[in-house]
Parts: structure tokens; sequence; C-alpha cells
């Protein structure tokens, strides 16, 4: 698994992706001209010849359309980035105290709600040697939550999987503890881990390019709240 910078590496050197996400970004700003503005492109040139548009609300469509289009095409070419920084976030989300912490003084202190969710006999052998135990977070829709644990002995190669739903071992309390921290752990990544902007961000603008073409009457009445009026 890549770390961090890694990732952020081999997303600069994706020449398909950084392709495809010029696309979705140049036809998603171009929608969203047209609808704050309310400007209309009269003709646009092509290797061969010049289009002149006589139909604007076609115009739209079409771009809502090509927008789409762009999307699925984007989102082939992200989801392997997607799934990688899946397992970064929540990695960090799991090495809050909340899911695990440990006593450094006493090992066998241990507590938080992947330890307290584990198996017996992971509370038994997780210190012995020849013994593994792994975790992650597991996100479903809608809304469910779950802690995987696997584990068995590294002389064998068969092992153990399972998967706790928070709410239904925990109660509501501490699911939604889990929901708050993930939230505040995905709203930071935001800001401190650029890779997750790189991805995410033309989603985030071709949707608001698609939400204000179809809902432009309120995207309207919006920005004339916004606009400073002048004194007569």
């Amino acid at each position: 698994m890549k770390s961090s910078s890694e990732l952020t590496q081999a997303i600069d050197n994706d020449v398909g992706l950084q392709s495809k996400r010029k696309l979705l970004t140049v036809a998603s700003l171009v929608l969203l001209a047209l609808s704050f503005s309310g400007a209309a492109i009269e003709e646009a040139n092509t290797f061969i010849f010049k289009i002149k548009f006589t139909n604007q609300n076609g115009l739209g469509i079409l771009l809502v359309l090509s927008i789409i289009f762009l999307m699925i095409r984007y989102y082939n070419y992200a989801k392997q980035y997607h799934n990688q920084l899946y397992v970064l976030w929540s990695g960090r989300l799991l090495a809050d105290p909340f899911f695990f912490s440990q006593n450094p003084h006493d090992p066998e202190d241990a507590y938080g709600l992947a330890f307290e969710s584990s198996a017996d006999e992971i509370l038994h052998r997780y210190r012995e040697e020849e013994f593994y135990w792994s975790y992650s977070y597991q996100c479903k829709l809608p809304f469910r939550r779950y802690i995987v644990h696997s584990w068995g002995s590294k002389l064998d190669y068969d092992g153990n999987v399972e998967s706790i739903n928070i709410l239904r071992r925990f109660g509501v309390k501490k699911y939604l503890t889990t929901l708050y921290l993930e939230a505040i752990e995905q709203s930071q990544s935001f800001f401190t881990h650029r890779e997750n902007l790189d991805i995410l961000a033309p989603y985030m603008l071709g949707g608001l390019a698609i939400a204000s073409y179809y809902l432009n009457a309120e995207l309207m009445e919006m920005l004339q709240l916004l606009i400073p009026t002048k004194d007569n």
C-alpha cells in the first residue's frame, strides 16, 4: 500500500488521469460560467469549421450530458486512487485512541472499540509472536459502519475474518461518536492531504455545474442576495 506522499506522486504522474480531469474541469467551468453569468456561446472554432449555436438550451443539455460522461470516464481512471485514499484515511481514523489504545507500562491494559469488539481468541493471544491480528474500518450504505477483524496463527495459512457492526455491538452513543470522528478525519484530510482534493475536486466541480444548470432560478436569487446594492 502506498504512503500519502507516494500516492500524491502517482497521481501527478498519471497522464491519463490528468487528461480526463482537465476535460471534466473545462466542461464544468464552461457550464458554470453560463449558469452564473447568463452568457451565451455564439460560436466555437474547430479544426475544420466554425459552429454557431442558436439553441442555447440545447447547448446546456449537451454540456450536462458531456459532464456526466466525463465524470464516468474520470472515475474509470481514478477508481484505484479512491481505494487507496480510503485505506489511508480509515487507517488514520483507527489510530485514534477511541478505537485502540494500550497502556505502555502494562501491555495487558488495552481498550477501544477495535479491542473490545475482537474475538476471545484475540483477547487472549494478541501479544503472542506467532499470532497475527489486524483490523480495518468498513463503510456500507446507508451509514452502516463495521470493524473487520482478521486473525490467526502465522504458522497456518488459514485465518479468521469477522465483521462487527458498531451500532449493534456498542449502541447509539458510540456509533454516533464513530460517525463524528469519521467526519472530522475526512474534513481535515481535505486541508492536510492534498491528494484528496486532487481526486475528488473534479466530481465536486462537475456536480456543482450540473446543479447550477437545473437550479438556475434559485441560484440567481442567491446571487442577488450576495451582490452589494448601490445607493442611488
